[in-house]
């Protein structure tokens, strides 16, 4: 973990602290579009795209020989202290230090866009996200690879990381799908979806007490682009209404919220979300205040998946 946020990086190697790979400091993801405008280059993206699903099924089983396979014999791998790990020998030795450190790691790529500068050359730009366990919170950052085609296969030539201690919507994709638990004589039930453009996360919760009406608002999640945050807007049926400011820690996000209760009074707290497992969160509400009073903090109320979410 760099600057105590919840980054992690795309080619990740680990011998004993997390070496994040870097090439670009001020590096920006371009447009979630990785169709090449060339239509005859299609064939080409495809290969690229496969190459990004084999990277991705080796990382996860740990196979460091197989993803060392998807370089060329004399890549470049660029580290975040300015060292370069090169060659295939050793992009396998580094992988295999880190899987041996960290045997339940898992990453997903998501791939924005895919350009063709030359004939046989073409640059990968998108997100990796590492979850170094079910309970450890996914850490993501930009990556830009550069493929090379030799033999008539694409190989990754270079490899760099950006974006270091950036904060990124998509970290909180292990929250989307439903989400529900029972406490003494209450259900409650959360719900979380990405809207189609993929600017939001969009949230609903319900609360139904035993023998009353419920209660429901909606949350409304996304990254700030003016200083590079994730915010969050509430809304409950009763008139309370709040935002809230997201920072992460490593193992919990951190939510401070300040809003007006429906009688006008200022109201404040923070909200600690942890991933309890690949299924279960908690959720726990402290420095609880409204008006002058404070406020007790909540008990950590833990919620199981109810489903996964749509596709």
């Amino acid at each position: 973990m760099r600057d105590g946020k919840c980054k992690w990086l795309r080619f990740a190697l680990i011998p004993a602290a997390v070496l994040v790979f870097v090439g670009w400091a001020q590096l920006r993801a371009r447009p979630a579009d990785d169709k090449p405008a060339d239509k005859a280059r299609e064939a080409d993206a495809t290969a690229i795209r496969q190459s990004a699903v084999e990277f991705t099924e080796a990382f996860n089983k740990g196979d460091a020989k197989a993803v060392a396979a998807l370089f060329t014999e004399n890549a470049e791998n660029r580290e975040a202290d300015g060292r370069t790990v090169v060659g295939r020998a050793g992009i396998e030795k580094a992988y295999a230090e880190f899987f041996k450190a960290n045997p339940v790691a898992k990453i997903d790529v998501l791939i924005q866009s895919i350009r063709f500068p030359a004939k046989d050359m073409a640059v990968e730009e998108g997100l990796a996200r590492v979850t170094i366990s079910p309970k450890d919170l996914p850490r993501s950052t930009h990556y830009v690879v550069v493929h090379s085609r030799e033999g008539g296969q694409w190989k990754m030539a270079l490899s760099a990381e950006g974006g270091v201690g950036q904060y990124y919507l998509e970290d909180l994709d292990w929250l989307l799908g439903d989400w529900g638990t029972t406490i003494k004589d209450q259900t409650v039930k959360f719900s979380f979806t990405r809207d189609p453009k993929k600017a939001f996360i969009t949230g609903t919760f319900t609360r139904i007490p035993a023998g009353k009406q419920p209660i429901s608002g909606s949350i409304r999640i996304a990254l700030d682009p003016e200083t590079g945050r994730i915010r969050s807007w509430g809304f409950e049926d009763d008139g309370t209404h709040s935002q809230s400011l997201w920072s992460c820690d490593g193992k919990s996000w951190i939510l401070d919220a300040k809003g007006v209760l429906p009688d006008g009074t200022p109201a404040g707290e923070r909200i600690i979300l942890q991933r309890a497992g690949a299924d279960a969160i908690t959720w726990r509400s402290i420095d609880r205040v409204a008006g002058n009073d404070k406020l007790p903090d909540t008990t950590p109320m833990r919620l199981t998946r109810l489903a996964a979410p749509k596709q």
